[in-house]
């Protein structure tokens, strides 16, 4: 069998970004949405009017790099929407940052793009006392799930309807490429956690824990029920685009870093 860390680093970044491309596809084909997809650029549109809603995913060379630049800032002011752009391994040319700069955006977020093999896991942690965790299909635990999104991402109170359509076109559920687990205190949604089992490889998404229950471990215990579902389905080659403040969590799990992902957002949108 061949381990993950004998993997060329080509390899790990391609899985890295593809899956991560996978995974956020998904939003530019619900309900209201578009999804422009090209091997020189991805990006989706949604009805949501605040970040991370609306974003570029992918952007390579070809043509005239600051006239499709252009465009693409166009297109989002005429929508009257503010939006992401990931400068991601692969993005050309190298001074997209600078670009992106010129324009008004800086950079919001650094987020290590980290890999590991879900057979050198530990196994999954108890279940604290009171904490019931179960994978969602479907149901009013996907109501969970969108509860626990809107909660996450700030999504005002007077478009969190626009959610369910966005989200519909989301394949989640035991037997599908999307995959979530819900943790629940007293009947209340608490915790998630989304893995995208696609390209050869598991991605890890969508882990949020609420504020009253932190410091019980459901972040890590989600994370480990997760990937010893995807080891059981044959995916060996996890992972992850990592927030700051959670690489030491992953890296106790096995996880190391490859390469940065940087999401860069309009100054007036982000503040430090």
């Amino acid at each position: 069998m061949t381990s993950v860390a004998s993997l060329p680093e080509s390899e790990k970044i391609r899985a890295l970004e593809e899956n991560h491309w996978s995974l956020w596809s998904y939003f530019g084909r619900g309900e209201g949405c578009a999804l422009h997809d090209t091997p020189e650029l991805l990006r989706f549109d949604t009805p949501i009017p605040t970040l991370p809603y609306n974003a570029v995913l992918r952007f390579r060379e070809g043509g005239d790099v600051d006239a499709r630049i252009d465009a693409i800032f166009a297109h989002y002011q005429d929508r009257g929407v503010p939006f992401v752009w990931l400068v991601h391994p692969s993005s050309s040319p190298d001074d997209m940052g600078e670009r992106l700069a010129r324009r008004g955006f800086v950079e919001a977020e650094v987020l290590p793009g980290m890999v590991a093999d879900t057979r050198d896991m530990p196994a999954p942690d108890l279940t604290p006392d009171g904490i019931e965790i179960r994978e969602v299909d479907g149901g009013d635990d996907v109501v969970s799930v969108l509860d626990l999104i809107a909660w996450r991402w700030d999504v005002p109170e007077e478009v969190r309807h626009l959610l369910a359509g966005v989200a519909g076109e989301f394949p989640v559920g035991p037997d599908q490429k999307l995959r979530c687990w819900l943790a629940c205190k007293d009947g209340a949604p608490v915790s998630k956690a989304i893995i995208n089992l696609d390209v050869g490889a598991v991605g890890l998404y969508g882990v949020a824990t609420r504020p009253e229950v932190r410091g019980l471990g459901l972040a890590r215990t989600l994370t480990l029920t997760a990937f010893a579902a995807a080891r059981q389905a044959g995916f060996h080659l996890a992972v992850l685009h990592s927030s700051p403040m959670a690489v030491r969590m992953y890296e106790r799990l096995g996880f190391v870093s490859v390469v940065p992902f940087r999401v860069y957002a309009p100054a007036d949108t982000f503040h430090a």
